[in-house]
């Protein structure tokens, strides 16, 4: 498997796994406190203020611009400045450094569709784990579950607020703050830095699959751990496979425009759509559209192989 991924050309260069482990622990643990940081500094220093249930509509442009900035400084910024010390380089946008990340090579119109659809296949799938747990993992788990899926509705509720819109600017910059920013952060820290230097260590796809794992365990997000390790995964393996930040990039914007799509034409935990949802899933057809939509999934896998294939014979 390891001969369908693209080389490393700076593996002498990239962190040990004790090493690289020892910064994703800090990173993580760094994250929500400079969140904390930055929120207590909104409400001022008022816990009263500020509520992840209830958010004042004035608040909104503050949180959203914390939340872009947090990212920006804890992930992106000391990715970026570590590519720059790797590469001997000052300039962190520097080709070398850059190119350390996988930023550079150009993106493909035909891969760019691929990489693009594979997500929307592997949408069917990640419903349906949601929907089973929804229905019958958290409810045989008694209390915990129960705390699992509040957890979920508080955070999802949080997110809902944060994207309330009512002119088109506000539209962009709620897809800025949720769709773009996130793409672009997570995608540096995780594929660009995590899982390459993971690559040092162990194979490709082991590093794709510890990463995309820890991706998950990033969103704090129990209930959604599995779909989102699944995302991580796919993620992953499409940068493995391509070397390429900007496919990864791509398909993670993609996935979040959808789902910012998705709060801004629905009315979200409305109880006739969870019993709709629950009775789809229930139903013979729509387990032949997932099996379907996975088969297809696979496909799309292994004409993305083949396609880079070619691209690195060619080259």
């Amino acid at each position: 498997m390891q001969k369908f991924f693209s080389p490393d050309l700076f593996a002498s260069r990239r962190l040990s796994f004790t090493v690289n482990t020892l910064y994703l622990i800090a990173v993580m643990l760094l994250y929500p406190i400079v969140g904390g940081v930055l929120f207590s500094f909104v409400s001022g220093g008022s816990e009263a203020a500020f509520s992840l249930s209830t958010i004042a509509r004035s608040q909104l442009p503050s949180i959203r611009f914390i939340q872009a900035v947090g990212q920006i400084l804890v992930l992106a910024l000391p990715v970026l400045l570590l590519a720059g010390w790797h590469t001997d380089k000052k300039n962190p946008f520097a080709p070398q450094s850059l190119a350390f990340l996988g930023i550079g090579k150009p993106l493909h119109f035909g891969m760019a569709a691929l990489v693009v659809g594979g997500i929307f296949l592997l949408q069917p799938l990640l419903y349906t784990i949601t929907a089973v747990q929804d229905y019958y993992l958290w409810p045989s788990l008694g209390p915990y579950g129960a705390e699992v899926v509040q957890t979920r509705d508080v955070m999802d509720g949080f997110i809902k607020q944060l994207a309330q819109a009512g002119t088109v600017s506000e539209y962009l910059s709620v897809i800025v703050v949720f769709a773009v920013t996130p793409a672009l952060c997570e995608e540096l820290f995780f594929r660009g830095y995590i899982q390459q230097n993971y690559t040092r260590s162990l194979s490709s796809g082991y590093a794709v699959v510890l990463t995309g794992f820890i991706f998950a365990l990033f969103h704090l997000s129990m209930a959604n751990l599995l779909p989102l390790a699944l995302l991580g995964w796919y993620i992953g393996y499409i940068y493995a496979v391509t070397g390429n930040l900007a496919s990864a990039f791509l398909v993670h914007f993609v996935n979040n425009l959808a789902a910012l799509l998705f709060l801004f034409f629905t009315e979200g935990s409305d109880p006739g759509m969870a019993l709709a949802s629950k009775a789809l899933v229930g139903s013979p057809w729509w387990w032949l559209v997932v099996a379907g939509s996975i088969v297809l999934f696979v496909m799309v896998l292994r004409r993305l192989v083949a396609a880079q294939q070619k691209a690195f014979h060619e080259g």
